[in-house]
């Protein structure tokens, strides 16, 4: 005897079952491509994000914190609360000889509202002092020249690194900025480079970069960093890393270790870890939600299959008492519910990755900076191996109608009307 997928018979006999009832069937097709259909989606988009996170931090240095000076709130050793403290280089330096886990430290400082001139024409932009480790970790895309290297850092140059807004505002449209000399307060700088908006970035896109150790002279800040950004290797704790960091910086400027302001800081290790965390959790809810809507569908196979043995029991009496055996009969309802199944997660599977498709085309012409979503998508092998499991799932469904079927008596089919 042939198997029965290779008997045109059996195939003859699914479509005319479809065929019979094409409303019903059609909606209970419909329930299992919308769970297919969600499944997908859902964890095509949340990869999507994932992907996006992935590729805006991935040259970032996301295991970092920030720490900056306040004022001090509990009085100790003789010092009254209120009293300002100073971050200083030596500070860093007593950081970078203590602790083995830094990686990389970079102090930073900032003048607001520089009076900028080119060609007598004046603007108002922030001017920050940085060191070149300051872009190795936090990268901007520097669309033309270069950023601040140690020479100018060596030799105090008087260079700049402007922003590409800055670019269009002072100097217009069609000049090339690379090379100019412009007015920074007091003084004469040449622009080396323009920067674009990254995904983490620090102030804002008209900030004017110059060398940290030039910035020092001009401003005559005497060695008092602004803030430190402080980059430990991946494998460090940063939580408690940054309580160190404090409470070696409290013993170091007599701070009370009960002071939680005198010392601030941003842990950004921690919120990214967290972020991440929550892409994680986004991702098994995806699954989960999928999972529980093709469950559904399936179920609505198994329902109307039950429907569909009711009202073919004088069919099946018919076929036994000519002679079909019990896993004939099994094999023609477990059959139905194989084609059914997969007729409608192909197409789920199908609509899903269309409108992945057009959403990834929406992002590509857009700034994936401003929106991080990038190749939502599914991999071959995860939906293969979901639709796999749905039509499995729905075979053991489809058991529960065939042993009605193979369960009904042909005396008391026949009977039946």
């Amino acid at each position: 005897m042939k198997p029965i997928i290779f008997n045109t018979d059996a195939w003859a006999e699914v479509y005319a079952a479809i065929r019979k009832n094409k409303l019903r069937t059609m909606l209970t097709m419909i329930g299992v491509a919308w769970g297919m259909f969600l499944f997908v989606a859902l964890l095509g988009a949340s990869r999507g994000v994932q992907n996006g996170f992935d590729k805006l931090f991935g040259n970032a240095a996301t295991n970092s914190l920030f720490v900056w000076m306040n004022q001090t709130a509990v009085p100790f050793e003789g010092y009254q609360r209120g009293r300002m403290l100073e971050l200083k280089i030596e500070d860093l330096e007593a950081l970078r000889q203590n602790f083995p886990e830094i990686r990389k430290i970079a102090p930073r400082s900032m003048e607001p509202n520089v009076v900028i001139q080119y060609a007598g024409k004046p603007n108002n932009y922030s001017v920050v002092g940085d060191y070149p480790e300051q872009n190795e970790m936090f990268p901007k895309p520097i669309i033309k020249g270069r950023f601040i290297n140690q020479d100018d850092i060596k030799y105090k140059r008087k260079v700049c690194v402007i922003g590409k807004d800055n670019q269009t505002e002072v100097f217009g449209q069609n000049v090339d900025p690379i090379g100019k000399m412009i007015q920074l307060g007091d003084g004469m700088y040449t622009v080396i480079g323009v920067y674009g908006q990254s995904a983490i970035s620090f102030g804002r896109s008209t900030d004017i970069q110059i060398p940290f150790t030039t910035f020092q002279q001009v401003y005559n800040r005497q060695g008092v960093v602004g803030f430190a950004i402080i980059n430990a290797y991946d494998n460090v704790d940063i939580v408690k890393f940054e309580q160190r960091v404090k409470d070696f910086l409290k013993k170091r400027k007599t701070v009370s270790p009960d002071d939680s302001q005198a010392i601030g800081g941003f842990n950004l290790g921690e919120n990214l870890n967290k972020m991440f965390s929550f892409m994680k959790g986004l991702q098994l809810l995806a699954i989960i939600v999928g999972a529980l809507t093709l469950f559904s569908g399936v179920i609505a196979i198994a329902s109307i299959l039950l429907i569909t043995v009711s009202e073919r029991t004088k069919e099946f009496g018919i076929r036994r008492a000519l002679g079909a055996v019990p896993s004939q009969i099994r094999s023609q309802i477990l059959l139905e519910s194989i084609v059914l199944t997969t007729i409608a997660g192909l197409s789920g599977i199908v609509g899903a990755t269309f409108v992945l498709y057009v959403i990834n085309t929406f992002v590509l012409s857009g700034n994936e900076n401003s929106f991080p979503f990038i190749n939502a998508s599914v991999d071959v092998t995860t939906l293969g191996v979901s639709l796999l499991i749905m039509v499995i799932m729905a075979m053991a469904a489809g058991l529960i109608p065939a042993q009605r079927a193979i369960a009904i008596k042909p005396i008391d089919a026949l009977r039946d009307e």
